[in-house]
């Protein structure tokens, strides 16, 4: 007996079995009927546009004509040319702003249309009138083909389904004792007919054959389908001779068809015999050069695929590799004129081969030669089938671990949104209960969930996570134990949960996972060799938990599991240097625990044998060295080793000095500092100097603010205020000024590199396109840095006003969109929920694009940035001592560094000599000074307001305990020593003194440290304080033009969701008498319901002064998410930053936390009035904590008469920190609790 009759026989039963089960249903026949599912998808296209009347409403289009629902082809053909026209005139009546160029590379590579240019032909802008119109164009031709397509349907005649014939000629097992089959071959047929016939339908519609592919590959996952297909070719081939010209065709099919049974039955059998059927129909004329000979290599490489995964076989996959490789050659030579589908097989094929060896060897180039193979899926071009889209997505998603290109990611979201929910679509009918899943749905899932995964090490969003773990377990979900893939995704799901531990320390999370690798950990996993092992993923997480419940006993376990799974392992060297990481991790997990030296010198072998097997071009190997260099420095600490500090600085500096991400440079380089400081600080500046040339790439463009602050967060960065310290033992005052300005507001730095003022005169004033292109890429990755903007009820009402055309071209648009939902939520095939999923996966594709398109802009801003020489001006450029603005502001007073280090601590006085404009610089060493006291003296008074506000401590209490302390702890080991160096007693009147505060000395009312004993002077007597962040902030300040008066006063005595403010109208009256007083033009007043977002932010750039009066918030989460709040809702400090506020000379928030700043990234200075100052604002009155309205309205008062006085024509900002210090000074005069002064601080000029 034959392998075929054998197989034809095992068929026969289990198809019987299967005919039985959907017979017990009470279905009305047993016939098999593939194509039910297509007839219910044209029935729901028909029930569209055939609604009952009564349920529908015409389309109105802006021009008033209307689109009936039963509209004819001719009718909706005219429908969609007159949009296009009307676009069109729309287009051309904008003004020229409008229409100008757009550089191409705000669009990203993948998505980009014909029209949008090719950079390859040097095409740098694109015509957004011509992008516009094409892009409409593009939508109505889709409209179009749809509806034409519906009206097709409708005249397409049902199939003839011809009847089964019982016990046909299916010959039947001779010993089973089931009714014979059936014989379905008509019936199959007559589907297979149908389903070519609308295939054809569609395929013509829409272009290209990815509908007709798809269909077939929807067949691949019905069992009963493949199995009636091959029980067919087994007769076919016991009919047919082997001399015939067809048979090995036959036979090839034959084999296909049963491997890709193999993939839904998983039984060995069915593999063995479709690997048999293939290899044997690859015998004979190994001259033919036909297209027939192309589908059988096809055929024959898919089983070596298969059966290299099972046999865990290198040598299969990479013969697999050569043979396929070398007939498309020749196909494509042979048959150059155009490619056949033969050929489009065999190429994805050769991609899936290619892929997998990649993990077996991890050669980067058989990733690109994959790519190579696949056709493109720009929105242009062909659209593929799912399974292309996969593999796409698995090749970029791998090039992306290996080489952190963010290209590879975008790309690899952009693939995965086409599979995330092929079993379940969006509108239209369910998959039904039985009904076999899409081959493709469980890998589609999956793909999707580790991609999700890689985006969060990106973007650091923890809602990546979230969807990642529920693809992960959705596909799990589609499959059975005995999936060859179900240990891979089970694995792949704890792995997430893993990751989503360590993001947010759930141990649910930790739990979960080391309950379903436990599972995973004892089932044979298919395909070891280019998945990493379940047993070593189950190891890592029993020594994670250990470690973090401090269990020993799991440790061991962990340790134990691991070092099986490297003994077991027999696959790339990649991922063998994966195992042995984290073998190395669980290794220091118990040495932390038990101090053993033998571990440590363990985890050191297994970390430098990782180290040595990652290949030197993976972004990884710089993570690995970073650990490896750690564990180094660790023991040398412990030992004393020379050897082993030499070892650990020589990796890490290797590390900090290369290419790879700038987060594990920069980590290592602190390391590497860290190392070095056992030997003095000239040793550590040659680290922290490295680290601060990394750290602006951590603010880079292309990441948002969110995930520059996050990383710059999680490193816990000080190398500014370290670096100044090491200068300082140096006796280098002049290079720790410059070590403090590169070293901090790095965030406020990158910003402001994106600014309009910030670009060189030369670019401005260039015509090029170059700097056209500069300028305009600048202002949209400003624009885009704190992710896309709300759009709020008034800004849609302002951009009524301002652009009605647009507006009502909106408008007809979103009622076309309503009458659309309507009528989709009235037909049959709608389920509840389906358009709120619509417009999930809308969000989620804004972001993504709207990622890429940053990543790719910012890709090029760096490219002109370097060819136009446009770098940032720091402060390391200048020459200090005889900066002719210094020295300009240095007649008014002195300016203050004090650094905070736990090293040392040190104040820098800046001062102009008396007999020529060149300036003084002062070490002043503070040695009775400490970080530890300067940070619990911020935590006490951070306790003390918040007991204050629960009553839970009463104001002379909170004087007489804790401020009170505090201010004479900082007048004695700080101010005191500054003073000496300052000699307030040679100056008639107070001295004017700018503070530059660095660590938690941020939160610290320095201006009012004092004795507090009688009379004794302090700071509030000696001294007007003004904070600045930076030395160069104060300098761009200096820098600004001065503009004439011009007031808004923003007042919400009654914000909703917030405590009621009555002195706010007081504050508001008080600044109309002012300025009534001088005649002044009234100030423009926006008050509760007029005080919107919106509304403040447009009018803040029509004036020069500004006052707010209202509550505020620092967010102590994400800070630049910090507000004032809105009646409609928060203004957040993301949002005035992107405001160019530089015409505007003064603001006084008297509002709660205005200058708070934040406590996990102190040196960054992220509040309200700092985003101010960086927007453009010269001079600014802020508060530190949480401030009484009635004080703020004395203080107010006091204030803007002083700087509002008779005998002013014009208010001069530079007089407001004058201004506030008389006002304070009044109140502290008068014995007012300290709670209702202090926290007032002015920061600027």
């Amino acid at each position: 007996m034959t392998l075929e009759d054998d197989l034809d026989n095992e068929l026969t039963e289990a198809f019987a079995h299967m005919l039985q089960g959907i017979a017990a249903e009470e279905r009305p026949d047993s016939t098999l009927r593939s194509e039910d599912s297509l007839t219910e998808s044209e029935e729901t296209f028909c029930d569209v546009s055939d609604k009952s009347p009564k349920s529908q409403e015409p389309i109105v289009t802006q021009s008033s004509k209307v689109l009936e629902p039963d509209a004819t082809s001719e009718e909706i053909t005219q429908w969609v040319d007159a949009i296009g026209e009307q676009h069109r005139q729309f287009v051309a009546s904008l003004e020229p702003s409008h229409k100008d160029k757009l550089p191409v590379a705000v669009v990203p590579e993948h998505i980009r249309h014909e029209h949008h240019g090719d950079p390859a032909r040097g095409d740098t802008m694109y015509d957004a009138q011509e992008a516009s119109i094409a892009g409409l164009t593009g939508v109505a031709d889709l409209v179009l083909r749809s509806l034409r397509v519906i009206d097709t349907l409708k005249e397409l005649p049902p199939p003839m389904l011809a009847e089964p014939q019982p016990g046909g000629a299916v010959p039947s097992s001779p010993s089973s004792s089931i009714t014979p089959a059936p014989d379905t071959t008509p019936s199959v047929s007559a589907a297979i007919a149908h389903k070519d016939n609308l295939a054809s339908l569609l395929d013509k519609a829409f272009g290209g054959d990815w509908i007709s592919r798809e269909m077939n590959r929807a067949l691949q996952g019905n069992d009963i389908y493949l199995a009636s297909v091959a029980m067919q070719l087994s007769r076919r081939l016991q009919s047919t001779p082997e001399s015939a010209p067809e048979y090995r065709e036959l036979q090839s099919s034959f084999g296909l068809v049963v491997l890709q049974l193999y993939e839904l039955t998983h039984l060995d059998t069915h593999l063995d015999a479709g690997v048999g059927a293939v290899s044997l129909a690859m015998t004979g004329n190994v001259d033919d050069e036909s297209p027939g000979a192309v589908v059988r290599v096809c055929n024959w490489t898919y089983a070596q695929r298969l059966v290299a995964r099972r046999e865990q076989s290198f040598e299969r996959i990479q013969h697999a590799v050569d043979i396929a490789t070398r007939t498309l050659q020749i196909s494509r030579v042979l048959h150059a004129s155009r490619a056949s589908s033969a050929q489009r097989m065999l190429s994805l094929e050769l991609a899936e081969c290619l892929l997998d060896q990649y993990r077996a060897f991890g050669r980067l180039q058989d990733l690109q030669d994959a790519l190579d193979l696949l056709p493109t899926s720009r929105p242009d071009g062909d659209i593929q089938d799912s399974q292309t889209f996969c593999v796409l997505s698995e090749i970029h998603m791998e090039r992306f671990i290996r080489t952190w290109n963010l290209d590879d990611i975008d790309r690899a979201l952009y693939y995965t949104f086409q599979v995330r929910d092929i079993d379940d679509p969006l509108i239209g009918p369910r998959p039904q209960v039985g009904q076999p899943p899409h081959p493709d749905a469980a890998r589609g899932l999956h793909v999707t969930a580790l991609v999700l995964a890689q985006r969060f090490k990106v973007v650091m969003d923890i809602a990546d996570l979230d969807n990642a773990v529920t693809h992960a377990r959705n596909a799990v979900a589609k499959c059975t134990e005995s999936h060859p893939l179900y240990v891979v995704y089970l694995t792949d799901l704890a792995l997430l949960l893993y990751q989503r531990f360590e993001a947010d320390e759930e141990l649910a999370d930790l739990d979960e996972c080391v309950e379903r690798l436990s599972i995973a950990a004892h089932l044979p996993l298919v395909g070891t060799y280019v998945h990493y092992p379940a047993r070593a993923a189950y190891g890592i997480a029993l020594a994670t938990r250990g470690d973090h419940k401090e269990d020993l006993a799991e440790i061991d376990e962990g340790i134990r599991q691991l070092q099986l799974a490297r003994r077991a392992f027999s696959g790339g060297a990649q991922i063998e240097a994966q195992i042995e990481r984290d073998l190395s991790s669980a290794l220091f997990f118990r040495f932390q625990l038990t101090q053993g030296s033998d571990d440590l010198d363990e985890a050191i072998r297994y970390a430098t044998s990782a180290f040595d097997r990652a290949p030197m071009d993976d972004q990884r190997r710089g993570a690995l060295a970073l650990e490896l260099g750690e564990a180094l420095a660790v023991r040398a600490s412990r030992s004393s080793r020379h050897v082993d500090a030499e070892a650990a600085i020589g990796i890490l500096r290797d590390v900090a000095k290369g290419t790879g991400r700038p987060s594990v440079r920069l980590s290592a380089a602190i390391q590497w500092a860290k190392v070095a400081s056992a030997r003095g600080p000239k040793p550590t500046l040659e680290a922290l100097e490295v680290a601060l040339d990394v750290l602006p790439l951590i603010a880079w463009a292309g990441s948002r603010m969110v995930v520059q602050y996050k990383t710059l967060a999680r490193l816990s960065v000080d190398v500014g205020p370290w670096a100044a310290a090491c200068a300082l033992a140096c006796g280098r005052a002049d290079d720790a000024i410059t070590y403090l300005e590169r070293g901090r507001n790095v965030l406020w730095s990158q910003s402001l590199q994106l600014r309009p003022g910030h670009v060189a005169e030369q670019t401005q004033a260039s015509k090029s396109t170059a700097g056209a292109e500069y300028n305009i890429l600048s202002s949209f990755l400003a624009s885009s840095a704190d992710g896309p903007p709300e759009i709020t009820p008034g800004m849609r009402e302002d951009a009524a006003r301002r652009n009605p055309k647009i507006m009502a071209a909106v408008d007809g648009m979103r009622s076309v969109y309503e009458s659309m939902r309507a009528q989709a939520m009235a037909h049959p095939g709608y389920h509840p929920g389906d358009f709120e999923r619509i417009e999930s996966l809308k969000s989620m594709a804004t972001q993504i694009l709207g990622d890429a398109s940053l990543h790719s802009a910012a890709g090029r801003w760096d490219t002109l940035r370097a060819n136009l020489n446009q770098l940032d001006q720091d402060i390391s450029k200048l020459d200090l001592r005889r900066d002719s603005r210094l020295a300009v502001i240095l007649e008014r007073g002195h300016i203050v560094f004090i650094n905070i280090h736990s090293t040392r601590c040190d104040a820098i006085v800046l001062a102009r000599r008396s007999e020529d404009v060149s300036m003084c610089i002062t070490h002043v060493p503070l040695p009775d000074l400490s970080a530890d006291e300067i940070q619990g003296w911020a935590e006490a008074i951070q306790v003390g307001m918040y007991d204050l506000q629960e009553g839970a401590i009463g104001v002379r209490d909170l004087d007489d305990v804790i401020l009170i302390p505090i201010l004479q702890g900082l007048w004695e080991r700080m101010a005191r020593p500054i003073l000496a160096e300052l000699s307030p007693k040679a100056h008639k009147r107070p001295m004017r003194v700018w503070w530059c505060p660095t660590g938690p000395l941020a939160f610290l009312p320095i201006h009012a440290a004092g004795p507090y004993e009688g009379k004794a002077p302090g700071l509030p007597e000696l001294v007007v304080s003004s904070y600045i962040p930076t030395l160069h902030s104060l300098l761009r300040a200096h820098g600004a033009l001065k503009n004439p008066f011009s007031m808004l006063a923003v007042g919400q005595p009654d914000t909703p969701g917030q405590s009621p403010l009555p002195a706010v109208q007081k504050e508001l009256a008080v600044i109309k008498g002012a300025c009534a007083r001088r005649n002044k033009e009234p100030p423009t007043t926006l008050v509760g319901p007029a005080a919107t977002a919106h509304s403040v932010s447009r009018a803040l750039l029509a004036h020069t002064w500004l006052h707010f009066s209202c509550h505020a918030h620092q967010d102590p989460s994400y800070a630049f998410a910090s507000a004032f709040f809105m009646h409609d809702g928060p203004l957040r400090l993301g949002a005035l930053m992107q405001l160019d506020l530089s015409r505007v000379q003064f603001a006084f928030l008297s509002a709660c936390l205005t200058s708070a700043g934040d406590e996990r990234l102190p040196d960054e200075s992220i509040h309200l009035a700092a985003g101010l100052q960086f927007a453009g604002v010269r001079s600014t009155i802020a508060t530190l904590w949480s401030v009484d309205d009635r004080a703020a309205a004395r203080t107010a008062e006091r204030v803007y008469g002083d700087l509002l006085r008779d005998g002013v024509d014009e208010p001069d900002p530079l007089e407001a920190a004058e201004a506030l210090h008389r006002a304070v000074g009044a109140m502290k005069a008068k014995g007012r609790p300290m709670v209702l002064w202090v926290p007032f601080v002015h920061t600027g000029l």
